[in-house]
């Protein structure tokens, strides 16, 4: 009697370690899509619980389980997943806890009715009672990259390695913040104009991307996937770098924000010194950048305008999303010296956000941004909205500024939609491309019914020939004008 007691006692706590069942996932998902859609765009056609695992980092006194599953949904009529401020891939990928490469069958240019896509996604439960209730999308986490080891240089390079290394022992011993910074920065520099050389000889184009686990660097990678095209992603501070590195032949592809262009094209801001850059061209737009106001969700704050004497994550520096941070809090009447700024990547500001030493984020990023799915899902955060006088004067600035609106369930539990202006990513090329070259990229990038959701990038599924001069501020290349009449 004591062996089934026992046993009894084994598949009860079995049942309750293994989470939800596949009942209650369906309906989750199902209510979850129907939060992220307009109604009568997809069924859900199929649906496989695909096991689940504790979540490690739920809050003490909470059990929470990581469910997993894949799902086929079908297309009841037609629908574009690529525009830019309505309903689509974001609340799509949002709503199924998707992470890079975990969504195919979203075609650049609209679906069909009757496509099937399919989707490798997770929901987060907690323990309530004697059920599970949902928590959010789990969300992604992308996997540190291992280091590579390398076979030993030639002398000469073994001398060079060597040489640099002595310089930096020397420094860091009682090396101040500053000279750090300094320290890392031409360090980057260097290596992304190594990178840039050799790709450029043997390897192919060479695109200055952005930050590791960027949204930049996943599109690039993406790319790399595309069939013909010869392309490198070099990892970079970002924007304003990639900007530099451009105008100074290192390498031949950047991506930056469209403001952070018009800058440098002018060669106004932090490029006043370097003058205008006037042989700038732009491939075209790729997707839209909104700005994100992140405070907890049980903040006071209303307003960036509120936002005086508050510590404010305002993006690194060498990120082109710093200088679009500071031109929504002048839009809002909040000059620099009136907050306490911290210049810091956006995943340690939204890790300081949720631990409360932080009192806001802004970071310009194309959506759904990954790190602030994850972070939601953790502790519960609010999109501010912009305020509407200072929307139209960044609008009306023409500084490659477009009103947008970060619709409802972009993100889990997000209940409205938010009013916010954005600027768009861009894919710029420099003067040593030819236009047969530079029509080639173009072609490869805009081609309809290109899949680069399933590559790895989830904006990409907003990139489209229909929206490629949208937002551009800067001159297009008389190379991709031509082709992208043609792709049309």
């Amino acid at each position: 009697m004591r062996v089934l007691a026992a046993l009894v006692l084994v598949l009860v706590a079995g049942g309750c370690t293994r989470g939800p069942d596949a009942e209650l996932l369906a309906r989750d998902v199902n209510a979850r899509l129907a939060r992220a859609l307009p109604p009568g765009v997809v069924t859900l056609a199929a649906l496989e619980r695909r096991g689940s695992q504790a979540d490690t980092k739920a809050p003490p006194g909470e059990t929470r389980r990581i469910v997993y599953f894949d799902a086929d949904l079908r297309l009841e009529r037609e629908f574009d997943f690529g525009t830019w401020d309505s309903p689509g891939v974001a609340g799509l990928v949002s709503a199924l806890g998707a992470g890079p490469k975990g969504i195919t069958g979203v075609t650049a240019g609209g679906n069909e009715a009757g496509d099937i896509i399919h989707a490798h996604g997770t929901l987060l439960y907690r323990r309530a009672g004697d059920g599970w209730e949902s928590a959010a999308s789990a969300g992604f986490a992308p996997s540190v990259a291992p280091a590579v080891a390398t076979s030993a240089p030639p002398d000469a390079l073994a001398s060079a390695l060597e040489s640099i290394r002595r310089v930096i022992d020397s420094v860091v011993r009682d090396a101040s913040p500053a000279q750090i910074r300094v320290i890392e920065e031409e360090l980057t520099v260097a290596h992304a104009a190594i990178r840039a050389r050799l790709a450029h000889t043997a390897e192919g184009y060479a695109i200055a991307a952005g930050p590791e686990h960027g949204q930049y660097l996943r599109f690039v990678r993406a790319l790399t996937r595309v069939a013909g095209v010869r392309v490198v992603p070099l990892v970079t501070p970002g924007g304003e770098e990639n900007l530099r590195l451009l105008r100074d032949g290192k390498v031949s592809l950047a991506l930056s924000q469209g403001d952070a262009a018009l800058d440098a094209f002018e060669g106004r801001g932090r490029f006043s010194a370097a003058g205008a850059h006037d042989g700038l061209r732009a491939i075209g737009s790729l997707y839209p950048e909104p700005v994100h106001v992140l405070v907890r969700a049980d903040s006071t704050l209303r307003s960036p305008g509120e936002l005086a004497g508050r510590r404010v994550a305002i993006g690194e520096p060498g990120s082109a999303s710093r200088a679009t941070a500071l031109r929504v809090l002048e839009a809002h009447g909040v000059r620099l010296a009136q907050i306490r700024p911290l210049e810091l990547p956006l995943g340690p500001a939204l890790a300081r956000l949720r631990a409360g030493t932080l009192d806001a984020v802004i970071q310009i990023i194309g959506m759904p941004a990954d790190s602030v799915r994850e972070a939601m899902a953790a502790v519960p955060l609010r999109l501010v909205p912009l305020d509407p006088r200072a929307v139209r004067a960044l609008v009306a600035a023409e500084r490659g500024y477009f009103g947008l609106t970060i619709p409802r369930a972009t993100y889990a539990d997000q209940d409205q939609a938010v009013p916010t202006v954005a600027t768009a990513a861009l894919l710029l090329v420099s003067a040593d491309l030819s236009e047969t070259e530079v029509a080639a990229l173009a072609r490869a990038v805009y081609e309809k019914g290109r899949d680069f959701t399933a590559l790895g990038s989830a904006q990409g599924a907003q990139i489209s020939s229909a929206t490629a001069s949208a937002g551009l501020p800067v001159p297009q290349h008389l190379g991709a004008v031509r082709a992208l009449a043609a792709v049309r």
